[in-house]
């Protein structure tokens, strides 16, 4: 026969008692640590609610900044450009946009003709995620234009060691060759053309290395 045990409770003698029970047993004798919890955790969330809104709004504010320092820069004013993009890099460096400021910083003394200047806004964004491939070959391009064949063909065959399968890697195995070539490494430069024609079949880049391992045609013999 039942007990007044089960009777009363619902429950046969030794039965365990629900995860519920347990709970509000917790709580009840745990008042003031579940309050000073949920308090914690409704405080934290309030918090990473309001940096998510306030972080798109500098995120907006930088890239708006950052589309009209370029303009200014297009626009021939690239001491101002300069100026701008640098606030950027100090006010928003944050957001996505800070190394988009750097890279264009540097694309604007490149074309000045200011590859030192050029070089090390590239470098600050090495070890940029999304960037870094980029600012490896550019660094290369500026080694290459102040003569530094040796450079310019570390920072290729960097890019290429660590990206291979970059949607530039093509143009960067181009710009290798020619380093070397320059550089008077003729059989280096040889084997790259030829790995660029064998990666890179059917493309004008495979036509620009074929041309380059094609030796010229002999001059005709004058009579």
């Amino acid at each position: 026969m039942p007990s007044e045990t089960w009777i009363a409770s619902g429950k046969p003698d030794g039965a365990a008692p629900a995860r519920s029970d347990l709970a509000l047993a917790w709580i009840k004798k745990n008042r003031e640590t579940f309050i000073g919890s949920v308090v914690i955790l409704l405080a934290a969330i309030v918090f990473s609610v309001y940096f998510l809104i306030h972080y798109r709004g500098l995120r907006d504010t930088a890239w708006k900044s950052l589309f009209m320092a370029q303009q200014v820069g297009y626009g021939g004013n690239l001491a101002e450009a300069q100026k701008q993009l640098a606030a950027i890099e100090t006010s928003y460096g944050s957001t996505s946009a800070a190394p988009y400021a750097t890279l264009t910083k540097g694309d604007m003394f490149f074309g000045q003709g200011k590859f030192k200047e050029a070089g090390a806004e590239y470098a600050k964004l090495f070890n940029a995620k999304e960037l870094a491939p980029i600012a490896v070959y550019n660094a290369g391009k500026c080694k290459e234009a102040e003569g530094d064949m040796a450079g310019a063909q570390v920072q290729y065959s960097d890019f290429l060691l660590k990206n291979p399968e970059h949607f530039i890697a093509p143009e960067v195995h181009s710009s290798l060759a020619r380093a070397q070539e320059l550089a008077g490494a003729k059989d280096l430069a040889r084997t790259t053309y030829e790995k660029i024609v064998l990666l890179y079949p059917d493309t004008s880049w495979a036509a620009q290395a074929k041309a380059r391992l094609t030796p010229p045609a002999p001059a005709p013999a004058k009579k």
